[in-house]
């Protein structure tokens, strides 16, 4: 749950019952202390074993075998704890892939993560006029269909001056090269 303020002190604003009280020291332990949640919990977000083994072995892995030198990627993953996962961080090591440690990983700043952008903009037209998925294979035909709508020569021009912008990023910070 996020964190909400309350503005009014009035017992009658359905969303102020129970925060407010005349006396606090009348006010029951159950109600006084009672613990929030800050976040919902995650209830399908995978594993680092999972993403180990579904996603860099048995589709990140053969990718880069077939399409590009080990040396050359520079494998860049969001946030995700599974991305950062000691069993993923040491078969990537183990395997010759260079990634972006955790540390390096600038937040919040889309001019160092086009791909970031390219997800999003992916996402809004997934779910364009409130679509919604009753299966998982129905979800996977839609991505398939909005993918080949993205025009190839704007998703290309995204990433033409990320090692430019990187190379910002390490010169000045992240604060200088991300700012709007």
């Amino acid at each position: 749950m996020m964190k909400k303020n309350f503005l009014l002190q009035d017992q009658s604003v359905p969303t102020n019952r129970g925060f407010y009280t005349p006396d606090k020291r009348t006010t029951a332990p159950q109600i006084k202390f009672k613990r929030i949640q800050k976040f919902e919990s995650k209830k399908q977000a995978i594993g680092q074993i999972t993403y180990l083994s579904q996603c860099i072995i048995a589709r990140l892995m053969p990718f880069i075998i077939s399409h590009h030198t080990k040396g050359k990627v520079l494998f860049w993953p969001d946030f995700a704890s599974s991305h950062y996962g000691h069993n993923v961080l040491q078969y990537l090591d183990q395997n010759d892939v260079q990634f972006v440690y955790k540390e390096f990983n600038p937040q919040n700043c889309p001019q160092a993560c086009p791909i970031e952008t390219l997800w999003s903009i992916l996402k809004n037209m997934v779910y364009d006029e409130d679509w919604e998925a009753k299966t998982i294979n129905q979800l996977r035909r839609r991505i398939t269909r909005k993918l080949k709508e993205i025009d190839i020569k704007i998703a290309q021009q995204m990433f033409l001056g990320i090692r430019k912008q990187l190379r910002k990023i390490a010169d000045n910070g992240p604060y200088e090269a991300c700012s709007f």
